[in-house]
């Protein structure tokens, strides 16, 4: 009877040994698979989210690469974008313009440069702009052979300062200037006052005006003539005329004997704001989801 109970007393306790094993090894599969899941969970987010930042940069180096093939920086690049070598061996002075055909840089050198409409709006030539020889003004072809048929900086850079100047988009920058230039705008006024035969009383600059229009600012004068009917009224027509956007906003006339008129006048004048071009700031978040803030367009 006491070896069976012994024997009976050593299979409970090898079955006991067993079962805590077979918990002990239960458990510890649980850990594993639950630390598993868990790192397995994590790892896909880690994916996920360097997936995302990838995709942000490449996306923010393809923006990049389509403003500088664009708007004409550099010649095209071989591929989609451009190659760190190709930056660096990007050299904007020196690309020429028929090199950099169909962008931005092209249009406007080129295609509105010819631009019918531009070309007959009046202005003062300069005489750098005039064959001596002729007399004449000299074409855009030949403007244009001479900053493509440049054969070293110092010419490249004065014929292209040439070219500019004695360009049609003159116009542009004539009749909306890219800076607030008081004193312009008064020479300006005083050149039409020349050409209507007349010397002004006064003229002064009047302030701060206030534009309605985004990117535009303004430039308020005060202005006054007295002279005779003909007179004033070619002044005032010539001032309509000009090529720079001048409003008059109030005036007062006043006619007296001797067939004088007198106008006491009140205008704005209109430039372009400086424009600042700002890098955006792209957020990616680890849930995955992508935020962006600032830059300009």
């Amino acid at each position: 009877m006491a070896k069976l109970r012994g024997e009976a007393i050593g299979k409970r306790l090898k079955i006991s040994r067993a079962q805590s094993n077979m918990l002990g090894a239960v458990a510890g599969a649980a850990i594993v698979l639950g630390a598993s899941l868990v790192l397995g969970v994590y790892f896909l987010k880690y994916i996920r989210f360097n997936a995302a930042v990838i995709s942000a940069k490449d996306d923010a180096i393809e923006g990049y690469s389509n403003a500088i093939r664009d708007y004409g920086v550099c010649k095209k690049p071989r591929g989609k974008i451009y190659s760190s070598s190709e930056l660096k061996n990007c050299v904007p002075d020196d690309v020429r313009v028929g090199e950099v055909s169909g962008t931005l840089r092209y249009n406007v050198m080129v295609t509105m440069a010819q631009n019918q409409d531009l070309e007959s709006v009046a202005r003062n030539g300069l005489s750098v702009c005039v064959d001596s020889n002729t007399g004449e003004k000299y074409s855009y072809d030949t403007l244009y052979s001479r900053y493509e048929n440049s054969t070293n900086e110092k010419d490249k850079a004065l014929n292209l300062e040439i070219f500019g100047l004695c360009s049609s988009l003159r116009a542009i920058p004539d009749a909306l200037p890219g800076a607030k230039n008081e004193l312009a705008l008064m020479a300006s006024l005083d050149k039409i006052f020349k050409l209507s035969g007349w010397e002004p009383d006064s003229m002064s600059p009047g302030g701060d005006a206030e534009s309605e229009i985004e990117g535009l600012g303004a430039i308020g004068v005060n202005l006054s003539v007295n002279t005779n009917s003909t007179t004033t009224i070619r002044v005032l027509q010539n001032i309509e005329k000009s090529i720079r956007e001048i409003n008059i906003e109030t005036a007062s006339i006043e006619w007296s004997s001797g067939d004088q008129l007198e106008v006491n006048a009140s205008a704005t004048a209109y430039y372009t704001e400086e424009a600042m071009l700002q890098e955006g700031l792209v957020t990616v978040k680890g849930t995955g989801k992508i935020t962006k803030s600032g830059g300009t367009n």
